[in-house]
Protein backbone atom coordinates (compact mmCIF):
# COMPACT_ATOMS: atom_id res chain seq x y z
CA UNK A 1 0.00 0.00 0.00
CA UNK A 2 0.97 3.38 -0.99
CA UNK A 3 1.67 5.93 1.88
CA UNK A 4 0.28 8.49 -0.17
CA UNK A 5 -2.73 6.14 -1.30
CA UNK A 6 -5.04 4.96 1.40
CA UNK A 7 -7.68 2.25 1.04
CA UNK A 8 -10.18 4.64 1.41
CA UNK A 9 -9.44 6.03 -1.47
CA UNK A 10 -9.78 3.32 -3.96
CA UNK A 11 -12.98 2.75 -1.85
CA UNK A 12 -14.31 6.49 -2.62
CA UNK A 13 -13.22 5.54 -6.17
CA UNK A 14 -15.51 2.94 -5.99
CA UNK A 15 -18.67 4.58 -3.70
CA UNK A 16 -18.38 7.70 -6.26
CA UNK A 17 -20.08 5.51 -9.14
CA UNK A 18 -23.36 6.02 -7.67
CA UNK A 19 -22.71 9.82 -7.45
CA UNK A 20 -25.39 12.16 -8.83
CA UNK A 21 -23.37 15.58 -7.95
CA UNK A 22 -20.92 16.54 -10.29
CA UNK A 23 -19.69 18.88 -7.80
CA UNK A 24 -18.85 16.27 -5.24
CA UNK A 25 -16.93 14.34 -7.28
CA UNK A 26 -15.18 17.00 -8.51
CA UNK A 27 -13.90 17.90 -5.10
CA UNK A 28 -13.65 14.33 -4.05
CA UNK A 29 -11.63 13.65 -7.27
CA UNK A 30 -8.98 16.78 -6.87
CA UNK A 31 -8.29 15.77 -2.91
CA UNK A 32 -7.18 12.52 -4.37
CA UNK A 33 -5.95 13.94 -7.38
CA UNK A 34 -2.91 15.61 -5.30
CA UNK A 35 -1.72 12.43 -3.69
CA UNK A 36 -1.89 10.52 -6.59
CA UNK A 37 0.71 12.96 -7.98
CA UNK A 38 2.75 12.82 -5.02
CA UNK A 39 2.96 9.36 -5.33
CA UNK A 40 3.76 9.74 -9.04
CA UNK A 41 6.42 11.86 -8.13
CA UNK A 42 8.02 10.15 -5.31
CA UNK A 43 8.22 6.44 -8.08
CA UNK A 44 9.87 8.97 -10.43
CA UNK A 45 6.96 8.37 -12.63
CA UNK A 46 4.73 10.96 -14.58
CA UNK A 47 1.64 11.95 -16.20
CA UNK A 48 1.18 8.85 -18.17
CA UNK A 49 1.08 7.16 -14.75
CA UNK A 50 -1.12 9.36 -13.00
CA UNK A 51 -3.73 9.49 -16.55
CA UNK A 52 -3.83 5.35 -16.04
CA UNK A 53 -4.50 5.14 -12.45
CA UNK A 54 -7.45 3.39 -11.38
CA UNK A 55 -8.57 5.66 -9.84
CA UNK A 56 -8.42 8.30 -12.07
CA UNK A 57 -9.88 6.11 -14.41
CA UNK A 58 -13.05 5.25 -12.42
CA UNK A 59 -13.44 9.22 -11.47
CA UNK A 60 -12.73 10.46 -15.49
CA UNK A 61 -15.54 7.72 -16.12
CA UNK A 62 -18.17 9.21 -13.39
CA UNK A 63 -17.76 12.81 -14.35
CA UNK A 64 -17.72 11.38 -18.25
CA UNK A 65 -21.07 10.03 -17.74
CA UNK A 66 -22.37 12.85 -15.37
CA UNK A 67 -21.21 15.04 -17.97
CA UNK A 68 -22.59 13.07 -21.37
CA UNK A 69 -26.33 14.18 -20.76
CA UNK A 70 -25.82 17.45 -22.26
CA UNK A 71 -27.82 18.57 -24.86
CA UNK A 72 -25.72 18.38 -28.23
CA UNK A 73 -22.93 16.44 -26.12
CA UNK A 74 -19.39 17.52 -26.86
CA UNK A 75 -19.40 18.51 -30.24
CA UNK A 76 -22.05 21.30 -29.33
CA UNK A 77 -19.94 22.45 -26.15
CA UNK A 78 -16.87 23.12 -27.55
CA UNK A 79 -18.81 24.77 -30.07
CA UNK A 80 -20.06 27.05 -27.03
CA UNK A 81 -16.70 27.55 -25.37
CA UNK A 82 -14.74 27.98 -28.53
CA UNK A 83 -17.66 30.87 -29.48
CA UNK A 84 -17.98 32.54 -25.81
CA UNK A 85 -13.94 32.85 -25.57
CA UNK A 86 -13.49 34.58 -29.00
CA UNK A 87 -16.76 37.20 -28.59
CA UNK A 88 -15.61 40.68 -27.55
CA UNK A 89 -16.53 41.79 -24.20
CA UNK A 90 -19.61 44.01 -24.13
Amino acid sequence: MSKYITRKDYQNAVTVQNASNLSGVVGSFNEVFERIWKEARALGLGTEYVNTHPICVLYADKIQSLTSQASGGFSVAYSDCDRFWKEEEA
